[in-house]
């Protein structure tokens, strides 16, 4: 357990030298915005990529495994739903609270932190995960979240909902990892190679990805905790977000996964080990710009975020060691 604390140490240290950069003003808060459009479209993007070419995406049983995931984030989904509904949030902010419970941060902390875990064959099914919850997930929280207007004035469009899951969907396939990761199945498809230039380019971008996303998350972390609460709005306690987050959804891909395995469907269990941990990771921290934009409650979405992040530690390290996972079987 202290060995499996100790390779995760690293991570978080990174993570929270962003967020002191930011606190202290080092990092200036404007200057945030930059270095997260440099990770997703350039270093993450440049990583899926390699990853997709790789063909780390085309491992037997990956779409039960996306089955598995995708059946409990749904879960998880609606569960937070409920939870929203009786705590009193508009359906504004109940999406978006939803969306943060369910949307691990595979991106900016799973790939790394995963693939130093459990060796590089992880990244395929942590990277595959991002379909789920890009495509599906994304899509049901924000067709909630823009149905408040249905709610809140009866006369309005009835398909209000449609509507928005139409338009999120639309907004989730602009997404550049979905499309680099699109880009690099077809280059491992057709057995196509980058000229050696271009291929050292996308390397270098690669290896940029993780330390860069890593300080990135700190940063925006602290300018989430950093924004005022608005005045007359339901602020509830995030515990029951952050359980469902870092305890319950990986349970629920876990059993998932066993039961899919029972029924017959091939799910390989070094797959089903990967992607329960990487539902064993904290809230997707670009969820609170989503909210910043949606104007929904960014600051009870940030709480979530900076919360699960803070406790995901030892909760992800205690996965592991429930899962039998050993420190000294990871590379770095």
């Amino acid at each position: 357990m202290i060995d499996l604390l100790l390779l995760f140490v690293p991570f978080f240290v990174l993570v929270l030298m962003g967020w002191g950069a930011a606190r202290r003003g080092v990092l200036p808060v404007d200057g945030i915005g930059a270095l997260n459009s440099f990770v997703l479209y350039f270093g993450l993007s440049a990583m899926v990529f390699r990853l997709s070419a790789s063909g780390a995406l085309m491992q037997e049983g990956l779409l039960g495994l996306l089955l598995a995931y995708g059946v409990a984030g749904s879960v998880i989904t609606v569960l937070a739903l409920i939870w929203s509904v009786r705590v009193g949030l508009i359906r504004r902010d109940g999406g978006l609270v939803a969306l943060v419970t369910a949307f691990p941060n595979t991106g900016f902390l799973g790939l790394p932190l995963l693939t130093g875990l459990l060796g590089p064959k992880a990244a395929g099914p942590v990277a595959a995960t991002l379909i789920v919850d890009v495509l599906l997930l994304s899509s049901l929280c924000l067709a909630w979240a823009h149905s408040h207007t249905a709610q809140e004035a009866p006369g309005d469009d009835p398909h209000e909902a449609w509507h928005a899951a139409q338009a999120s969907l639309k907004g989730a396939l602009r997404n550049p990892l979905l499309w680099s990761m699109a880009v690099g199945m077809l280059f491992a498809a057709l057995n196509w190679h980058l000229p050696h230039p271009v291929d050292e380019t996308v390397r270098l971008l690669g290896l940029s990805a993780t330390p860069t996303a890593l300080f990135t998350l700190g940063a925006i972390l602290a300018r989430a905790q950093m924004q005022p609460a608005r005045d007359g709005v339901v602020m509830p306690g995030i515990w029951v977000p952050a359980l469902l987050k870092l305890a319950v959804h990986p349970l629920i891909v876990c059993g998932a996964g066993w039961g899919l395995q029972c029924a017959g469907v091939p799910v390989t269990a070094y797959g089903l080990l990967t992607v329960t941990m990487a539902a064993a990771l904290p809230s997707a921290s670009n969820v609170s710009m989503l909210a910043e934009r949606e104007g929904a409650n960014t600051t009870l979405v940030a709480r979530v975020i900076l919360w699960t992040t803070a406790l995901a530690l030892l909760t992800v390290a205690l996965w592991a060691h429930g899962l039998g996972v050993q420190a000294t079987s990871a590379t770095t």
